[in-house]
């Protein structure tokens, strides 16, 4: 049975996506994301943690938000 990859583009238009797990693209690991950032030069990243009970974050670093768009959604 084939699962059909869902990435963070394929999530409906205007949905939070604050709680939303994803696949690290580095490291593989399954993440929750917490909040992005972004300025007008390009640079920008994604604040996520590890664990659901963590108020710890960590921050993925990205030329362009839109490079976020890519990462994989896990159920």
């Amino acid at each position: 049975m084939n699962k059909k990859v869902i990435k963070i583009k394929d999530l409906p238009k205007g949905k939070s996506l604050g709680g939303i797990k994803f696949k690290h693209p580095l490291t593989k690991e399954v993440c929750i994301w917490v909040s992005q950032w972004g300025y007008e030069d390009g640079k920008a990243g994604i604040w996520y943690k590890t664990d659901e009970k963590s108020s710890q974050v960590f921050p993925l670093f990205l030329d362009k938000l839109e490079e976020a768009l890519e990462f994989k959604v896990v159920k």
